[in-house]
């Protein structure tokens, strides 16, 4: 009966001190885990903000082809024109004057044109710079709530399976507390040795007593020890039996003494 409880009970301390090592490999792991996904997340952050430092706006730039070929159409425009003028010897001067003044509201219009399409470039140019630095905001809060929402799940659960290990241990120090109830509940008293009976193997075994607490050595090499003489023992010879005996004699008699609890029990 007792070797099967202390068995069982050997089991369970194993157990439990298993669950406290899987608890503690745990906590372990997802801080190991926490420390990758952070890394991740920091480089995922960095190429991402890679992207938006280039303001693709900023290739935009003013088209000059079609103003000049516009300028050059102008001035040969005006050019026919004056030739003609001439040609004709008749108010070619004012003729001049006129084309003159068309290529300068002409050249005025086509300035014009492109002052307008440049303004247009730059204002998408500072819109797209908006965009880019609210976006470069939201990353920032995501990162800063992110980082801070895995920070406390990991802290959690690696607090939880730290609290889980800890348990186990005190279940099994409790567990392996309850296997020796002979120190723990009776030690070696008068009352525990109450009735207490052992075979002649068990007498041979034990030997002989020393001290004077029980008299001279048995005959024959038989043992001296007197179950019924000690429960007549008072206090400070009680004591001094317990101080003669050897620690084998102690064990034997605390090995009785816990076998039969189990089997009381």
């Amino acid at each position: 009966m007792a070797a099967l409880t202390s068995i069982a009970a050997g089991i369970g301390i194993a157990s439990s001190l298993g669950g406290a090592a899987m608890s503690f490999t745990q906590a372990n792991k997802q801080q190991k885990l926490q420390q990758e996904a952070e890394a991740e997340a920091l480089k995922a952050m960095i190429q991402a903000r890679g992207r938006l430092d280039v303001n693709y706006m900023n290739a935009l730039s003013v088209q000059k082809e079609p103003y000049e070929l516009q300028r050059e159409a102008m001035l040969a425009q005006g050019t026919q024109a004056t030739d003609a003028a001439q040609e004709s010897e008749r108010g070619a001067a004012a003729a001049a004057g006129r084309v003159q003044m068309a290529q300068n509201e002409a050249q005025g219009g086509i300035r014009t044109e492109m002052g307008k399409e440049l303004t247009e470039i730059e204002r998408l140019k500072v819109a797209e710079e908006s965009r880019l630095r609210d976006l470069q905001t939201q990353l920032d809060l995501g990162e800063v709530e992110g980082a801070q929402m895995a920070a406390r799940n990991a802290q959690e659960m690696a607090a939880q399976a730290t609290t889980q290990g800890f348990e186990g241990l005190t279940s099994a120090a409790t567990q392996a507390a309850n296997l020796v109830p002979l120190y723990a509940r009776t030690g070696i008293t008068q009352d525990s040795l109450k009735g207490m009976q052992f075979t002649p193997e068990q007498m041979k075994l034990f030997g002989q007593v020393g001290g004077n607490t029980l008299g001279a050595p048995g005959s024959n090499g038989f043992t001296n020890l007197d179950f019924e003489a000690i429960q007549n023992m008072n206090r400070g010879q009680f004591n001094q039996f317990k101080n003669d005996l050897t620690r084998p004699q102690r064990n034997m008699l605390r090995e009785y003494n816990a076998f039969n609890i189990y089997d009381n029990n």
